[in-house]
């Protein structure tokens, strides 16, 4: 990367955390950053997160690079605003976590444009610019995908911003993109909130479930305390993959409650030994 300069649309966890990466990196370029929120904007100036902190989207027309990391259907209101903005030449590219309809709106700019979508895996459940961390892309797997306004510049640079702040780029299309993550992360959040809803329901009549939790309840409920609106534009913008996902899911517990039901120890001995085995294959 040289001198480029980046605006940086969406001063949150994932903008400010590239924001703050990408300055502890030494990053050369100058960093402009975007946000609606008066209090984030302060922060991002006082903390030398950004060289320029401002509320104004048509500062995107001093950047050769601006990264968009806000929700998934603000990102595509966005690039429809930025189209008339970014300078030519200009490469537009985000942090959405759907792929499909962004990089259906990246497609629609215009030829003096270029786009790269992009997803990095990682995350907290915190939210905002104070949970900023310089190292949570690192060793992150960061989806790329290419779009109809893709060469093979802008490629490189999106793959060299990706490495600068320790990810690992890895190229994928975008159906396969949004097929892949409704299991990889939306039917997780999906499973942690109907969990969480089912037991609040339960205390109702017995407060007391929440004083002996154990940590497997913790653990697979954790995501469900994750930013609602960021879920919303998720579920919504990915809606017929996860509803896939979420039909086989119910498919695999309908199996699991009729062994239950039968009492079928091997039955159930061999659905739980298959599981088992999965997972110690794929996370030893």
């Amino acid at each position: 990367m040289d001198q480029r300069t980046l605006c940086i649309v969406g001063l949150g966890l994932m903008g400010g955390s590239f924001a703050l990466a990408l300055r502890t990196s030494g990053y050369p370029g100058r960093l402009i950053g975007v946000s609606r929120s008066a209090e984030t904007l302060r922060y991002a100036q006082a903390q030398g997160i950004v060289d320029l902190a401002t509320g104004d989207l048509g500062a995107a027309r001093e950047a050769e690079v601006v990264v968009l990391c806000t929700p998934a259907r603000t990102i595509i209101a966005q690039i429809g605003q930025l189209a008339s903005i970014c300078k030519p030449g200009a490469i537009l590219t985000d942090m959405g976590s759907t792929k499909v309809k962004i990089a259906r709106a990246m497609d629609a700019l215009p030829g003096h444009l270029r786009a790269v979508a992009a997803h990095p895996m990682c995350g907290k459940e915190a939210a905002g610019i104070q949970a900023a961390d310089a190292g949570l892309f690192r060793g992150a797997p960061w989806l790329i995908i290419p779009t109809a306004r893709t060469d093979d510049e802008a490629l490189s640079v999106v793959r060299a911003l990706a490495e600068r702040v320790g990810a690992s780029p890895r190229i994928l299309d975008a159906d396969q993109h949004d097929a892949l993550l409704a299991f990889a992360s939306h039917l997780p959040y999906a499973l942690a909130v109907a969990l969480v809803a089912a037991t609040e329901q339960f205390s109702l009549n017995h407060p007391e479930v929440w004083e002996v939790m154990a940590g497997g309840f913790r653990d697979t409920s954790r995501v469900a305390a994750s930013d609602v609106t960021m879920w919303l534009d998720i579920l919504l913008t990915n809606a017929e993959p996860v509803l896939g996902a979420v039909r086989d899911v119910q498919f695999a517990l309908d199996q699991f409650t009729a062994l239950l039901e039968r009492r079928d120890e091997a039955g159930l001995r061999a659905f739980l030994q298959a599981a088992a085995q999965a997972r110690k294959a794929h996370f030893p």
